[in-house]
């Protein structure tokens, strides 16, 4: 249970806390002086930590803003206020979701695919020197041990490996532009022919 408290602690303090600001000027732009926005911001802290887990939680920056308004509308509905808006989709849409857009997903995977692909075609030696040092951050040092061979070994195949990647990267990129000029010349073509 410490365990699972600390792990909300430290999501809180690095998911929330650096947002708080944010939550406050909402708040006293939405609610003004109507409700007290620091008792209102803990106790949203205070339901947050009641929780058993946050792990299925996204976004729980969103979900703290979501958090807030709840508690606000609670206490409003305590107070018996008749007299106040609900919180409309346009004002909703203020609160950002930073998760990647689905084109920068499919990119990034596309990307990675790339890559993989790219160091397949390296030796198991030199793909793993790659790995270990640029992927996990492992030392020279370390990544020699793990390997059992010398540090001058690595620092050989990281060279050799990387202007491999780089090179056959830099391959695939011409040959995509040479493939997207020869399309266009024989479109081109096929216009003039027709005039």
């Amino acid at each position: 249970m410490k365990d699972q408290s600390k792990s909300i602690a430290a999501r809180v303090a690095n998911e929330i806390l650096p947002h708080e600001a944010l939550v406050r000027n909402w708040l006293k732009r939405r609610w003004g002086n109507t409700l007290d926005i620091d008792d209102l911001i803990q106790e949203s802290y205070s339901r947050i930590a009641s929780l058993d887990s946050i792990d299925h939680i996204d976004n729980l920056r969103s979900y703290f803003f979501r958090t807030a308004h709840a508690v606000a509308t609670d206490l409003m509905r305590r107070a018996k206020v008749e007299n106040f808006s609900r919180v409309t989709e346009i004002e909703w849409s203020n609160v950002l979701d930073e998760s990647p857009s689905p084109d920068r997903v499919v990119d990034a995977s596309q990307r990675l695919e790339r890559v993989n692909d790219l160091l397949s075609k390296l030796t198991w030696t030199c793909r793993r020197v790659i790995e270990l040092r640029r992927i996990e951050g492992l030392s020279q040092r370390d990544t020699a041990l793990r390997l059992g061979v010398s540090e001058s070994v690595v620092e050989n195949h990281i060279a050799r490996g990387l202007k491999s990647v780089l090179d056959a990267a830099a391959d695939r990129h011409e040959s995509t532009e040479r493939k997207v000029d020869a399309v266009g010349k024989s479109q081109f073509r096929k216009r003039n022919f027709r005039r």
